[in-house]
C-alpha cells in the first residue's frame, strides 16, 4: 500500500516515533499528545481507561484517541501546523467549535487557534497535523482559489462515507506500518499524510449554517460560563450570577448545558473545578501544598464534601492521586 515513489520529498533526519499509550488519568493522555496546548476535564464518573495511538514526524503527526469518559477538550491548536480531525464513532455526535461533528465529517483547526470541544463518552477520533508552510506549497499546486483560505478560520466539512472510510484506513494501515517497522520511510509517511489532508479538503462540503446555529450560540453559553467561574476560582459562581452576567434567562442556560454536555450547569461547572483541582495535585508536592489547601483555592470549603465530589468523579480519594515527588 506504501511504495516509495518519487514524490519530490527528502528523508528527514528527524527520527519518527511511533507508539501505543494507554491511561487511566485524562489530563495525562492529554499531556502526551505532541505539540497540543491543551487540557482535558473528565465530566463523567469512574476511573477512565483510554488509549493514544500516535505517529511524529517531521513536518507531520498522527493521532488516534479512545476516550472512554465524557471529556471537555479545550486549548490551542500547534503554531504553524493545518489540523484536521475526524470522528470515528456513530453513537453520539461530537461538538466542534459549537458545531454538531458527526462520524460523516471532518472538522479543520488552522495553527494557532484556540478549540473546543464537548467529546461523548466513548468518543474515537482520528486527527493528523501537516506544517502549514509545506502543505501551502502542494495547494498552490491543487487548488488554483486558494480553497484553504476560501474554508476560513474554522469548519465543519462533509464528505462522502466511502472517501472518509478509504482515508481512515490509508491512515491507521500507515501508523500500523510504521509501528512495524522502525526503519519505515519517513518520507513516505508525510507524503501519505499530506495527499490525505489534500483528499478530505478538496472533495468536503461546508457544512450548511442551518445545521450549526443553534449548537454554537449553546457552545458559547457554556464556554463563556465555564470562563466566568474559573475566573476566580476562590469563589463558586452561581447560575444566577452567571445569567445576570451573561443576559440569559435560567431556562435558556439550563437548555443549553443539557443540549451540550448534558448535564446541568451547578454540576458541570463543579466538575470543571474538581479537574482544576486534580491537575494542581498532579503538579504540586505534597509537602509544598495541601489537598485541602488546593480545594479552598477552588472553591472547596468543605473538605468533607469535596473528597466525596472528587472520589465519585475519578475514582479515588485525593489523597490518592499521584503527586509530583
Amino acid at each position: 500500500m506504501f511504495e516509495q515513489a518519487d514524490t519530490g520529498l527528502h528523508t528527514w533526519a528527524h527520527a519518527m516515533h511511533t507508539r501505543t499509550e494507554r491511561f487511566d488519568d485524562v489530563h495525562r493522555h492529554a499531556s502526551a499528545i505532541t505539540g497540543w496546548q491543551q487540557t482535558y476535564d473528565q465530566l463523567s464518573h469512574g476511573a477512565p481507561s483510554t488509549v493514544l495511538q500516535h505517529m511524529d514526524g517531521q513536518g507531520f503527526q498522527i493521532f488516534h484517541e479512545t476516550l472512554d469518559k465524557r471529556v471537555v477538550q479545550q486549548g490551542v491548536a500547534p503554531i504553524g501546523r493545518l489540523c484536521l480531525a475526524m470522528p470515528m464513532s456513530r453513537s453520539q455526535p461530537v461538538l466542534f467549535q459549537g458545531a454538531c461533528a458527526t462520524a460523516d465529517s471532518v472538522s479543520l483547526l488552522q495553527g494557532g487557534q484556540e478549540f473546543s470541544v464537548q467529546a461523548a463518552q466513548g468518543m474515537e477520533l482520528l486527527a493528523m497535523t501537516v506544517a502549514s508552510d509545506r502543505f501551502e506549497q502542494l495547494t498552490e499546486r491543487a487548488f488554483i482559489d486558494s480553497r484553504l483560505r476560501a474554508l476560513g478560520r474554522s469548519v465543519n466539512l462533509d464528505v462522502a462515507q466511502n472517501t472518509l472510510a478509504a482515508i481512515r484506513q490509508r491512515l491507521l494501515a500507515l501508523v500500523g506500518a510504521a509501528q512495524a517497522n522502525p526503519r519505515f520511510p519517513e518520507n513516505v509517511a508525510q507524503d501519505t499524510v499530506l495527499q490525505s489532508m489534500l483528499d478530505l479538503l478538496e472533495q468536503g462540503h461546508e457544512q450548511p449554517c442551518a445545521r450549526t446555529g443553534n449548537y454554537r450560540v449553546s457552545a458559547y453559553l457554556v464556554r463563556q460560563s465555564q470562563a466566568l467561574a474559573m475566573a476566580d476560582s476562590e469563589t463558586p459562581i452561581t447560575v444566577l450570577d452567571i445569567c445576570e452576567q451573561l443576559r440569559v434567562s435560567r431556562r435558556t442556560l439550563q437548555r443549553s448545558f443539557v443540549s451540550v454536555t448534558g448535564m446541568r450547569p451547578v454540576d458541570y461547572l463543579r466538575s470543571v473545578r474538581l479537574n482544576a483541582v486534580r491537575r494542581r495535585l498532579q503538579a504540586t508536592r505534597a509537602s509544598d501544598c495541601t489537598v485541602a489547601h488546593i480545594a479552598s483555592d477552588f472553591g472547596f470549603s468543605h473538605l468533607g464534601h469535596f473528597g466525596v465530589a472528587y472520589k465519585a468523579l475519578f475514582g479515588e480519594q485525593p489523597s490518592r492521586t499521584a503527586r509530583v515527588r
